[in-house]
């Protein structure tokens, strides 16, 4: 029986999922792609929107207000969510048997603790890097010399 291996390149804005990756096999592939983006508002859009002055309530100061989190790492926890139901929804239809995880460091921590139990069964590899942005033969020979190593 073949054994279905995935590829997933991720990083807080972009995910690859590449399916049907055969790295016992050298040479060009051609893997069915699947392309996760996230609708950026790039930090500056979202920060544009400043939160505004205060005045205090004692004396004449006035001062600005702070973010009470960073609205752009928040943005990027909900995509990787999305992509990550994505996958755990795939891992239950059984559309594969073997999943191998890169991601920049922050992505995959995050990945690794929101990603269901099914779908992390079916992870043989993780990879601490951010390949999102490689052609797809470079990504596919990167993490198999990763394996490999």
């Amino acid at each position: 029986m073949m054994t279905t291996t995935w590829l997933l390149a991720a990083d807080g804005n972009q995910a690859r999922l590449l399916k049907g990756v055969n790295f016992l096999k050298d040479g060009p592939q051609n893997p069915e792609q699947e392309i996760f983006q996230l609708d950026t508002k790039r930090a500056q859009d979202i920060m544009a929107d400043k939160p505004g002055r205060s005045h205090s309530s004692v004396g004449h100061g006035r001062s600005a207000m702070e973010y009470s989190s960073d609205p752009v790492r928040g943005e990027q926890e909900r995509f990787t969510s999305d992509v990550a139901s994505k996958l755990d929804t795939y891992a239950r239809k059984g559309a594969f048997d073997r999943l191998v995880l890169c991601a920049a460091p922050q992505t995959l921590g995050y990945f690794r603790s929101i990603l269901s139990a099914a779908t992390r069964a079916k992870t043989t590899v993780e990879i601490n890097k951010d390949y999102s942005g490689m052609p797809t033969d470079k990504l596919i020979s990167s993490v198999r010399s990763a394996m490999s190593s």
